[in-house]
């Protein structure tokens, strides 16, 4: 199979056209024709990521951040992309990205993350009128409902992290909830729209968490910013799983890097 071959397959799931104009999703580095020997999948390409695919003889990553982003004018060991894209070349890797795309997409980003969470009867928040298969976000709902504490301490366990940001109130129940992995504060509208008890999402600036702010001040529902990697790490779970189905044999691994760069000290009291 080759690298064409491969993304096409991607592509019939999470179509290039269905991504924003200002992402840069696909190849990004490599021979469409190159037959592919093994993959690994990541949610960011990072200097460790490629050594890792070198170790295993994979000759492909597949991410879902791209490496190329914004418009660069030279490709030198000076800059961590320009490293990266040497690495590669020098290596005989290529590199896929399927960023937006796989948001967009049934089962994409965002559908993991609400069965991560738990949440069942699952839609987009918000389907494109053009196509019921590709939207933005999802909801879901609990059978019943939980307290705002069990709902937190639920996202903790399944994200595995040690806190998250939010706004909510003490008596608050949760069971219509609505997510948007990665940064989905712009989404906040849809989720009030969609009659859901809270929004998961992330990159919500400071500002904007008063959007879910009541005109006397109480939340309108509860709005939770796990983080940008954290709400979308499932996103290599579901790539590998898809490629294991349809690769025919080829060697698929999950990253046993983290890629995230952000790191975070707690006080032990």
């Amino acid at each position: 199979m080759t690298i064409a071959e491969l993304t096409a397959l991607l592509e019939e799931w999470a179509p290039a056209a269905s991504a924003e104009s200002w992402d840069n999703s696909g190849l990004q580095i490599g021979r469409p024709e190159t037959t592919v020997t093994g993959v690994v999948v990541a949610l960011d390409l990072t200097p460790a990521v490629i050594q890792e695919a070198r170790r295993l003889g994979a000759n492909l990553v597949i991410t879902h951040h791209p490496m190329f982003f914004s418009p660069i004018k030279q490709i030198t060991p000076a800059t961590l992309v320009g490293s990266m894209a040497l690495q590669l070349a020098e290596s005989g890797l290529a590199h896929y990205a399927i960023h937006t795309n796989l948001d967009a997409a049934r089962e994409g980003v965002s559908f993991a993350l609400a069965r991560k969470l738990g949440l069942n009867h699952l839609e987009f928040l918000q389907e494109r009128a053009d196509d019921s298969e590709t939207g933005l976000g999802t909801v879901g709902e609990y059978d019943e409902p939980i307290p705002i504490e069990a709902f937190l301490a639920r996202i903790a366990d399944a994200l595995a992290v040690n806190g998250v940001r939010h706004v909510s109130s003490p008596g608050m129940r949760v069971r219509r909830v609505a997510v948007c992995g990665g940064s989905g504060s712009s989404f906040l509208a849809l989720a009030l729209a969609s009659a859901a008890d809270a929004y998961v999402t992330a990159d919500v600036k400071y500002h904007q968490f008063f959007d879910a702010l009541n005109p006397d001040g109480t939340p309108a529902l509860a709005y939770v910013d796990v983080g940008h990697y954290e709400s979308e790490a499932m996103t290599e779970e579901l790539l590998v799983a898809f490629l294991d189905r349809v690769t025919d044999g080829i060697p698929v691994h999950r990253t046993a890097e983290t890629t995230s760069p952000i790191q975070t000290w707690i006080r032990r009291v």
